[in-house]
């Protein structure tokens, strides 16, 4: 299995850094392979799998910073095992969701705010400080729910 192993809490998880494909021995729920490799360099994110429960399925996740965390130096501390917990502190965890923007019925997938997997023991505090995507890509209006990031629009 590839990544780099980080525990949050009680949760073991394998952390990606910039550039490395996910892989694992086991099949991961709902993992796109082409997405994948189109968000492994993103400058905010980085990609995350963890197992909600025991005999559970792996789920890749999004690590997501919008405060400017140097996310390269982040990912060589993790590589030495000398990150902290503190070098987490500006993340919020994300999943890949398909919405539609209702005022132009634009599909959108995207990385939205995931409330369920509580990583940290603050995501609440976390979530209403961090910065959302306000605007839909294709029309301008504003975008309602707690959007991260676009992966990609699709035009209707």
């Amino acid at each position: 299995m590839g990544g780099l192993t980080m525990t949050f809490r009680k949760w073991e998880t394998r952390y990606f850094p910039a550039g490395e494909l996910v892989e694992a021995d086991e099949p991961i729920a709902g993992f796109d392979e082409l997405e994948d490799r189109l968000l492994a360099d993103h400058p905010r994110m980085r990609r995350i799998l963890v197992r909600g429960r025991p005999g559970w399925p792996l789920h890749r996740y999004y690590l997501h910073w919008s405060d400017g965390t140097d996310l390269e130096s982040l990912d060589r501390r993790v590589a030495s095992g000398t990150a902290t917990e503190a070098d987490f502190a500006g993340a919020v965890i994300g999943e890949p969701l398909d919405i539609t923007h209702p005022p132009c019925g634009a599909d959108l997938r995207v990385v939205a705010l995931d409330v369920v997997l509580p990583l940290f023991p603050d995501s609440t505090d976390r979530a209403r400080v961090h910065s959302y995507r306000t605007e839909c890509p294709v029309c301008g209006n504003p975008l309602t729910g707690n959007v991260l990031e676009f992966i990609t629009p699709s035009l209707p």
